[in-house]
């Protein structure tokens, strides 16, 4: 991990020395970031790879919720996110690795298989980054392939999309991580 190069981040924010903790605990809250008028929706309209938050660690004086609201892109000449919200979610139940992972299988095409799993990804300038990583059919869904994967035409793909955005919304808005369902299976419209 490189050195945080940013003078506003506080110390216990940078990541250098520290390491990834995969296991996440119950209670643990995550922090997500965005606009007021997406606080009910916050998955509705953005692309299915890297959901970012930040977790507390159970800890919320080292770890306040503001702290998603630091700007750790250094091409933007800002502190702070401007014109945010944050939403939190508290970490209800866990799998057995200690992390969050919902499977969820196309009924109209079960080789079609997304699975959600939440991963403590550290930036060099944010220690609590973590993410909810997508893939599909054990392929990694970024940027670079979205098109190729998830974002395929078709009805199959637009309906496990929005089976995807409305998993992740339950998450948000019950604003508990309940994984007591391994594998839910879903049909398609």
């Amino acid at each position: 991990m490189t050195e945080c190069s940013l003078a506003y981040i506080p110390n216990r924010l940078h990541s250098l020395g520290k390491e990834i903790i995969p296991e996440f605990s119950i209670g643990e809250e995550l922090y997500y970031r965005c606009s007021f008028n997406d606080l009910v929706k916050p998955y509705q309209s953005i692309s299915l790879y890297d959901v970012s938050h930040n977790r507390n660690f159970n800890d919320t004086i080292n770890y306040p919720k503001d702290d998603v609201l630091y700007n750790i892109d250094s091409d933007k000449n800002i502190e702070r996110i401007p014109e945010k919200e944050i939403s939190t979610t508290v970490i209800k139940s866990l799998s057995e690795n200690g992390t969050f992972e919902k499977i969820l299988v196309s009924k109209n095409n079960p080789d079609l298989i997304a699975k959600i799993k939440l991963n403590h990804d550290p930036k060099p300038c944010m220690y609590p980054h973590c993410v909810f990583e997508i893939s599909l059919n054990n392929v990694i869904v970024n940027k670079d392939n979205y098109g190729n994967t998830l974002n395929k035409s078709g009805s199959t793909y637009k309906n496990l999309r929005s089976d995807i955005r409305i998993e992740l919304t339950s998450i948000i808005y019950s604003s508990i991580i309940d994984n007591s369902e391994d594998i839910e299976i879903l049909t398609d419209l």
